[in-house]
């Protein structure tokens, strides 16, 4: 049935993608005021390429100049040397022109689908320098950036180095970072690999079926984000069955790798992902690798790795996620670090592996230290819901269910404590007698909606309802605010009060 529910999920999220696509390329454009519109088609051989006689892409890309559009009609593009494409000026490539030689310029890259194919030979995309281009309404496909930017590869798709790129309503898919003969090397990110792309902003694409690497680690299957970031939107993507590696070598993060400092990422769909071909390494779903990003309100499901979500040394803000579903041994782990770490508010994640959320430190003398808030925890029905070593955590209105083990478990007691405020607890041993400070904690039932269908509000009669602590949030997972009653609910579902109007009959 849990495979069920995802290919039906799977299946609308890209029936919702495709609607989008469709939505953003029905227009008729507008030029920019002093800018010159170049006009693209793949039997274009105008020499000014003007709408009446376009050029090959190639040609427009010279003679751009920053502020110009390059229209690109549908039909699949391919080129020469390390990329089909480069852009180094701050222009706007549209896919999906229609190709009318007169009239206003009309875009619909549904009807007219724009591939930009590398031909397992070259990199697709190339962005960089201090510039601030558009690219939206292609097909970026057969991309391979072996040998590329780094030992092993780079960016297969769309490679982004210190640019400040908009990059929208693309579809990426099957593309490569690294094809290697021998091992010692990584890809990283089949997909896009965006380096130093502060104030980037990345929305709407469908990235599905990339590799970070078919023969040895691979770093990011759809994505990889590292250097500066501050600014940088990755915002409603949908990042869909893409593999870090594809061997049993070691890969991380199957969606997407990296939350830099000022990163915000945000609505994405990031489902059906892996690691690699052994179902181990972490991040099947998302992996940051330190960093102050704000993780909000994406959906984490059905990925395969060790853990669905994974946070190294991170002072991350994780907030209003829902992690559901996932073939993992844990849901949220947080490794190594020390002092202030992640903030976890108001997410939701359930059956995604024995260990609901684990913290790992280094030792007694570095604990890994983070602070949860009204989030809900719910095991597969083995395990812990809450699990640390050498971590110091501080818990606030959390529910905790079908963790059969433990509750909350503490595994170095003596060097460390969980302390942990309103907590309810079901269907499950509540919590060690060492190494943790249970204060007003609670035993019942949460009476989840629907959790069977992945639905975990909480229900009527809950027992999480108007006993919790007051700590300053002020909405919960869906944006309603809270308290809603005369004290918050736990956990990271605030119950609307539910009105009933009596019928009245008239008689005519």
């Amino acid at each position: 049935m849990r495979t069920q529910r995802f290919l039906m999920a799977l299946a609308l999220m890209l029936g919702l993608g495709l609607t989008l696509a469709l939505m953003a390329g029905l227009y008729t454009a507008q030029a920019a005021p002093g800018a010159t519109d170049r006009f693209v088609a793949p039997t274009g051989s105008g020499s000014a390429c003007t709408q009446a006689a376009p050029c090959d892409l190639q040609t427009a890309l010279a003679l751009a100049q920053d502020g110009d559009t390059i229209y690109v009609a549908g039909g699949v593009y391919t080129g020469t040397g390390a990329a089909v494409i480069t852009i180094t000026k701050s222009i706007t490539l549209y896919g999906g022109w229609n190709g009318a030689a007169t009239g206003p310029v009309g875009r619909d890259p549904a009807a007219h689908p724009t591939t930009l194919d590398g031909e397992r030979a070259r990199r697709v995309v190339y962005i960089g320098g201090n510039i601030t281009p558009t690219l939206d309404g292609f097909i970026v496909t057969r991309g391979n950036a072996t040998g590329l930017a780094t030992s092993g590869g780079c960016g297969g798709g769309i490679f982004v180095s210190g640019a400040h790129p908009v990059i929208a309503h693309n579809v990426v898919t099957d593309n490569v970072a690294a094809v290697l003969t021998t091992t010692g090397n990584f890809g990283y990110g089949g997909g896009l690999c965006l380096l130093n792309a502060r104030q980037a902003v990345v929305h709407h694409n469908l990235v599905i079926s990339n590799t970070g690497s078919t023969v040895y680690h691979g770093v990011g299957g759809g994505m990889y984000i590292g250097g500066i970031g501050s600014g940088l939107q990755v915002l409603f993507n949908q990042v869909l069955s893409n593999a870090a590696t594809i061997t049993n070598a070691i890969g991380v993060g199957g969606g997407i790798y990296g939350g830099p400092d000022g990163a915000l990422i945000q609505g994405n769909v990031i489902a059906g992902n892996r690691t690699n071909s052994a179902g181990t390494g972490g991040g099947a779903a998302l992996l940051q690798y330190g960093g102050t990003a704000h993780y909000l309100g994406n959906l984490v499901q059905g990925n395969t790795g060790s853990e669905a979500v994974s946070l190294h040394y991170s002072r991350a803000r994780f907030e209003g996620n829902r992690v559901l579903d996932n073939a993992t041994t844990e849901g949220i782990c947080l490794r190594s670090g020390s002092g202030d770490g992640a903030l976890l508010i108001n997410n939701i994640v359930a059956r995604s592996g024995s260990n609901a959320f684990s913290a790992y430190g280094f030792s007694a003398s570095s604990l890994l230290t983070a602070t949860l808030i009204h989030n809900t925890l719910v095991g597969s029905g083995t395990g812990y819901g809450v699990y640390g070593y050498y971590a110091t955590l501080y818990l606030t209105n959390t529910i905790v269910a079908s963790a059969t083990t433990w509750g909350i478990y503490n595994h170095t007691p003596a060097n460390t404590t969980i302390y942990a405020d309103h907590t309810l607890f079901s269907n499950t041993p509540n919590h060690a007698s060492s190494g943790v400070v249970s204060t007003n904690e609670i035993t019942g039932d949460p009476r989840f909606v629907d959790p069977a269908g992945g639905d975990f509000h909480i229900g009527a009669g809950s027992a999480a309802l108007d006993v919790g602590a007051t700590t300053g949030v002020t909405t919960d997972i869906d944006g309603d605010p809270r308290p809603i009653g005369p004290a918050p609910d736990i956990g990271a579902d605030e119950r609307p009060p539910q009105v009933y109007l009596p019928l009245v009959l008239r008689g005519y």
